[in-house]
């Protein structure tokens, strides 16, 4: 692909999971939009559910590869992902190429703490609505708010905080 090189499974599973939750995401949004003028009917909700759908997949899945194309490529991604994850680089790659990737991962966790907060505030705010939305979209935001929150509290924060771990201890060398 332009730019991003080829995909092994984990990749393609990774672009899957993008596509769906921009689906996830931008149905929720347009159907709290379209709920907001007029009553949430099926054929309303499948009327805007459809093509929202498709756009929030086809966003995600752009954002995705623009993301592996910044890093360098995905094949790039996921040696660095891997080199965190191991929580050491390997001897032979020099400082000058590792430390800005790994800088890049650790950074992260800000955005992470940002995601996790808003996340928060719009759950409450969901809830405080809920009498002018209903219990079904009611129960889709605080859904897509929680997943939203646990995707950056069990997997972003983490792997930004191992990425700093693995800047502070520095290449590890053999003994």
């Amino acid at each position: 692909m332009n730019g991003v090189g080829a995909l092994d499974e984990a990749g393609r599973l990774r672009l899957l999971g993008a596509g769906a939750t921009g689906a996830a995401f931008s149905v929720v949004l347009v159907t709290l939009v379209a709920s907001s003028w007029t009553a949430a009917t099926p054929s309303l909700l499948l009327a805007v559910s459809i093509p929202a759908g498709a756009v929030g997949v086809c966003v995600a899945v752009v954002l995705q590869l623009r993301s592996w194309r910044a890093e360098g490529g995905y094949e790039r991604s996921a040696v660095v992902r891997g080199w965190v994850l191991d929580g050491q680089v390997p001897p032979e790659v020099p400082a000058s190429e590792w430390i800005p990737l790994v800088q890049a991962q650790a950074e992260r966790e800000a955005a992470g703490w940002g995601k996790i907060v808003l996340s928060t505030l719009w759950a409450g705010m969901t809830w405080s609505m809920r009498d002018q939305h209903g219990p079904v979209i009611t129960t889709m935001l605080i859904l897509l708010w929680v997943g939203i929150g646990l995707w950056s509290a069990l997997w972003v924060i983490p792997r930004a905080r191992a990425a700093k771990r693995l800047l502070r201890r520095g290449v590890s060398t053999p003994g």
